[in-house]
């Protein structure tokens, strides 16, 4: 393909590891720019989990690439660059990558973050993008860091709310409910013996955990939307320690085994308690039921 044939594109560059309120605005940026240039927008982005590949094993990301994609395109994105998350394309030095993405599209204009980092060692900065730009008839945008309530809005500082249970003020910082994506498993029915049928939702093993806890949530299925209390992490009432998601899913009795489902949080309820039998449990269960429906 020749130089006249690659697309048009404004570029937004980041890793985007929590497509949070900020990331939003360097999206929105960009789309901007390329709606008044007759050019598409692309995001430019990592597919695996960066920060484990440069060498903290423990680092968990707060959404899979699959979900960042949906958030991503739900922003108004043309495309998505994917960039391997490998050591091979975290080597290549920092003119090297801006060459690539021109080679790929026919870039008019980028759009980052004040503190985004680029090429081999994390030389390249905006300084770098606007001195290229300048030299190839391109232009460079630098978007403010966003801060909410005095707090600069980091994915950082998401997951540290997500790890305190406090999905609330986690959501206020995304710009949507915190939420996880998973396929439908089948679990030990348990539930559904005692009134309270569950869905059992797997987790992505590179997802950052949630505090342990019943929250407050909601599942979209078949296009119809309905709240639940879902228990995220252990059921030490049947001595079981492995972390899963089990929703109860209120008024909704289908199967659904198989299905991908996207489980949306809204606030944490309370603490997971050890009952002594599956009575106490079913108690506690209609009273959890009662608070999500606004009965108490």
């Amino acid at each position: 393909m020749s130089d006249k044939e690659l697309k048009r594109a404004v570029i937004a560059l980041g890793y985007f590891d929590s497509v949070h309120r900020g990331h939003k605005k360097v999206i929105e940026k960009a789309k901007e720019l390329a709606s008044s240039l007759n050019a598409i927008t692309v995001v430019f982005t990592f597919e695996g989990n960066l920060k484990a590949v440069l060498g903290n094993n423990q680092e968990k990301v707060v959404f899979t690439p699959l979900e960042r994609q949906k958030f991503i395109k739900d922003l108004g994105a043309d495309e998505i660059f994917f960039a391997p998350a490998n050591k091979d394309f975290l080597s290549m030095e920092k003119g090297d990558f801006l060459r690539l993405l021109n080679k790929s599209y026919n870039v008019l204009s980028y759009v980052s973050g004040q503190d985004y980092r680029f090429g081999k060692f994390g030389e390249g900065t905006v300084d770098d993008i606007e001195h290229y730009a300048l030299n190839h008839g391109q232009t460079a945008h630098v978007v403010n860091t966003l801060c909410v309530n005095g707090k600069r809005v980091s994915t950082t500082a998401i997951k540290g709310l997500l790890s305190a249970g406090d999905v609330e003020n986690a959501n206020l910082l995304l710009g949507r409910k915190y939420s996880i994506t998973g396929k439908v498993v089948e679990g030990r029915k348990v539930g559904g013996k005692i009134g309270f049928p569950t869905v059992n939702v797997s987790i992505d093993k590179d997802k950052h955990r949630l505090k342990d806890g019943v929250y407050q949530g909601e599942v979209d299925i078949d296009g119809k939307t309905y709240v639940a209390v879902i228990n995220y992490g252990a059921r030490p009432t049947f001595n079981l320690d492995e972390k899963l998601i089990e929703a109860h899913v209120i008024d909704f009795n289908g199967v659904i085994y198989g299905k991908t489902l996207t489980l949306c949080f809204s606030r944490f309820m309370r603490e997971i308690i050890k009952f002594n039998n599956c009575d106490e449990l079913k108690e506690q269960l209609i009273k959890d039921v009662k608070r999500v429906k606004g009965d108490i």
